[in-house]
């Protein structure tokens, strides 16, 4: 089956003064499959969200750039697009969920305003015909008391809801491809799961294709069919959820499903991953996690980041993949 969407050997670098430029994604490499869920996740720092921003579109607001690789759409390569045929995918054919709902809905207007906005950016369709349409979506993502809600601004509403409203507002064009960059930040456990639940009900109901990106295998695990595991910039592993959760085969997936909080056993102190992320530009030589692994060999520190390879099943990184055990 054709991908909807394909990432190959993706980087991208911060443009520094005096031309200098700053890699913070190197060589990602990323099939989304039609009506599929993928996650990518990592901790801080690993580039998840300069990822996301790239497949909207923004890295110039960000004073970054694509300096090497391929975002395949359709046959057309988005790494090359220009901000006009940008406007034609952004928002239309690939929607975004941000992180922070308070900053990304306007506090000025009121909810329903931003809704027959995003819908009538997308559709040629009279001002009635948006605020109905503008209803439907918040009792879609299901707002209680949606037409009260649709009078509100943002300030006046919960986190959790606002997050609907973005949800919301992001569905307006009826995308192909949702991405959702750590949509349950600041939110507490039970909300989590409720939007967590709606993403994943909501891509089903739709037949989308959706990028959730977390810091947490327990988010992803809840949502996701695939998972990239990204650290220092680079995909380390790769592949079917069904066939990463049991048995990890790169040092830092298995590193970070053992100091996962949820499975911790109580009364026991919490696993955790010794060492710091590196920071841009300081990327170690060799593989960039072997300072931080249990497992690194003098081979390790040699030459660049490995590239993904096959191995039982899946991609990965680690040259000594073989001698990997489960959790």
């Amino acid at each position: 089956m054709t991908p909807l969407l394909q990432i190959e050997d993706l980087s991208v670098a911060f443009r520094k003064p005096g031309g200098r430029l700053l890699p913070v994604v190197d060589k990602v490499n990323l099939t989304i499959g039609t009506d599929r869920a993928h996650g990518v996740v990592g901790e801080s720092g690993s580039g998840k969200t300069m990822l996301c921003r790239t497949l909207i579109g923004t890295l110039k607001r960000h004073g970054a750039v694509v300096t090497s690789g391929r975002i395949l759409l359709g046959g057309q390569d988005l790494a090359r697009a220009d901000e006009r045929a940008w406007r034609k995918i952004r928002g239309r054919v690939i929607g975004y969920v941000p992180q922070s709902s308070l900053a990304s809905l306007n506090p000025v207007l009121s909810v329903e305003a931003q809704l027959v906005q995003a819908v009538r950016a997308a559709r040629s369709i009279a001002g009635g015909e948006a605020k109905a349409e503008a209803l439907r979506l918040l009792e879609l993502v299901r707002i209680p008391r949606a037409r009260q809600v649709l009078t509100q601004r943002s300030h006046e509403l919960s986190g959790g809801m606002r997050q609907r409203v973005v949800i919301a507002c992001a569905l307006a064009p009826r995308p192909k491809l949702l991405i959702a960059d750590e949509p349950t930040t600041a939110l507490d456990v039970t909300v989590e799961h409720q939007i967590l639940e709606l993403i994943g009900d909501i891509r089903r109901e739709f037949g989308m294709s959706l990028l959730l990106v977390s810091h947490d295998l327990a988010v992803i695990d809840e949502v996701c069919d695939d998972v990239v595991v990204m650290y220092a910039g680079a995909s380390v592993e790769s592949g079917a959820l069904e066939r990463i959760r049991p048995e990890p085969r790169h040092p830092y997936t298995l590193a970070l499903r053992i100091s996962r909080v949820d499975t911790a056993q109580p009364g026991q102190d919490l696993e955790a991953i010794g060492g710091e992320t590196p920071s841009l530009g300081a990327w170690p030589s060799g593989c960039r996690f072997w300072p931080r692994c249990p497992m690194a060999q003098d081979d390790c520190r040699q030459d660049g980041q490995p590239p993904l390879a096959l191995f039982a099943g899946r991609w990965t990184a680690c040259i000594h993949a073989d001698r990997m055990e489960g959790p």
